[in-house]
Formats: structure tokens, C-alpha cells, sequence
């Protein structure tokens, strides 16, 4: 009885401890998601422009610290060549946009690998990749696909919903493309392949635009609480108060009760019970009398 009871009490306790932070714990994954999807984005983009670049310009090497947009906006190593510094500003404003595909509705891993391949046959990745030979273009292809499931092992399962919530929520999955709307379509590069079809420019390629700034005002905002806070915060009480009354109250009367269940028997009980030595002798025979019969 006691055993089971501290398996039990234990058991609960934990319980009540580790509920209130399932939800953060579900949002930190999804984070985590989230961050490997946009490396994952800015790792193909900087591939494609370096398989580019070192194409068309054969005695140069795109650099390796070029692996975010940021970086890539302000490398002008195009000598003579304006139209093809232009081609590279335009796709690498839109293929950031590719991150935008990723992180609001569903979030499970089949969405995670559908929207990367899904940048493998976007008309503005085809466009940029037309200046490469049929079996280079073929050859960087499957080594992005490579490359995104490695990423998909990366990918923390946790979070992800049973197969009857994601049928339901089927209408919350983002469109494909969700690009915004172009300011200025690229242009085409001089140095194409002669052998390869015209093709007209993708209507939603723009120049990158430029990037917000925020106030300092925007930043210091206070943080509001919503329900959920507050009922998570009154949960942790509540579990606080109940292994403080567990604690100090329940289990210290449970050990006494224990304890004078299998204590011993004190020595004047066992000497109540027990009979003396006077008790235990046989009662003495009568003394023997003989008289004189003589009168």
C-alpha cells in the first residue's frame, strides 16, 4: 500500500508540473522549424547564384560569404556585365520571398519538403537557371533535391498534427506562390545559350526593395498578456500549493501512521502478556501432620 501510493503521488506530480509548459514547449518547435526552413531557403538561393556566377563568369568565384540576401545586395564583382548585376539583384529580392511559403498553416513535415522542391520548379528559379546548359541545370537540380532532404532530417516531428487535423485543415495551407507584386520584371541576360527557346520575363520579378525601418518606439511596445498566460501562471501556483501541502501535511501523518503500525511491541505490553515466576509455580502441597494416637 504505501509503495503504490508514493508511485502514484509522484507520478501526479509530475503531471502538474510539466503540464504548463507543453504549449510553450509546441512553440519553441515550431520555431526551430521555422529557422531551419529559412536556412534551408537561403543555402538553395545562394547555390543557384553561385552556380550561375561561376558559369558566366569563368576566371572569377562567387564568394562563400555571400549565403544570405543581405550580403548578396551589395556585391557589385560584375565587371562590364550591368545586365547580369541586375539579373542577380532581381532574383535574389524575389527568392527571399521564397520564406514567406512557410510558417503560417500547416507546419508538418510533408509541407516542410513540398514548399522547398516547390522553389525547384518556380517560373523565376527557371528563368535564372536558362543561361546553364540542359545537363548543368539538370545537375544542380539534384543536388538541391539533395541538399532538402538532408534538411527534412533536420526537421523536429514533434509538433506535427495526426492525419485527421490536417484534412481539416486543409484550407489554412498557403498558396504556392505567394510572392508580391512586381515593380520591375528582369531583364534578360546577354550571355544566354543560342540553342535555348526565347521565353518572355516572369511578370513577378522586381528589384529588391528597400528595407524597412522601424522606430524605437516600435520596439519598446509593452508586451500584453492574453488568458493563457494567466491560466498557465495560476496553474504553477496551484501545483506549488499542492506538493507544499502534499509535503509538510499528508506525508509526514502517512510515515507516523507507518512507523506505529510496524513499531514493536513496548516492554511493559510485553511484560503485561508475560506471567511471572510466582504465577507460573505450582501451588504448594499441605504440610504433612502426624499425631501421637497415644493418649
Amino acid at each position: 500500500m504505501p509503495y503504490r501510493f508514493h508511485v502514484g503521488f509522484w507520478s501526479l506530480l509530475l503531471l502538474l508540473l510539466t503540464a504548463p509548459q507543453a504549449g510553450s514547449a509546441q512553440s519553441a518547435t515550431a520555431a526551430q522549424n521555422k529557422q531551419l526552413y529559412d536556412r534551408a531557403v537561403d543555402e538553395i538561393n545562394f547555390r543557384t547564384m553561385e552556380t550561375v556566377y561561376d558559369k558566366l563568369f569563368t576566371r572569377r568565384k562567387f564568394p562563400v560569404t555571400l549565403r544570405t540576401a543581405k550580403a548578396r545586395r551589395g556585391f557589385t564583382d560584375f565587371p562590364g556585365r550591368d545586365d547580369i548585376k541586375k539579373l542577380f539583384l532581381n532574383y535574389n529580392g524575389v527568392a527571399e520571398r521564397y520564406k514567406n511559403r512557410f510558417g503560417k498553416g500547416r507546419t508538418d513535415l510533408e509541407e516542410f519538403d513540398r514548399q522547398l522542391n516547390s522553389i525547384l520548379v518556380d517560373a523565376n528559379f527557371e528563368f535564372f537557371i536558362r543561361v546553364l546548359p540542359r545537363d548543368e541545370r539538370a545537375d544542380l537540380i539534384h543536388s538541391l533535391q539533395r541538399y532538402i532532404k538532408q534538411a527534412g532530417a533536420q526537421y523536429n516531428a514533434s509538433e506535427d498534427k495526426v492525419t485527421e487535423e490536417l484534412l481539416a485543415d486543409g484550407a489554412a495551407v498557403p498558396p504556392a506562390d505567394v510572392d508580391a507584386q512586381p515593380e520591375e520584371p528582369i531583364t534578360k541576360p546577354a550571355e544566354e545559350a543560342p540553342e535555348q527557346p526565347e521565353a518572355a520575363a516572369p511578370d513577378d520579378l522586381a528589384t529588391p526593395a528597400a528595407p524597412q525601418t522601424r522606430s524605437l518606439g516600435e520596439y519598446n511596445a509593452p508586451t500584453h498578456h492574453d488568458w493563457l498566460d494567466y491560466t498557465l501562471l495560476l496553474s504553477s501556483v496551484a501545483s506549488l500549493a499542492l506538493v507544499l501541502y502534499l509535503t509538510l501535511s499528508v506525508i509526514p501523518s502517512l510515515r507516523t501512521q507507518i512507523n506505529n503500525l510496524t513499531a514493536e511491541p513496548e516492554e511493559e505490553e510485553l511484560a503485561a502478556e508475560t506471567p511471572t515466576a510466582k504465577q507460573r509455580a505450582p501451588a504448594g502441597l499441605p504440610a504433612d501432620r502426624y499425631e501421637d494416637d497415644e493418649a
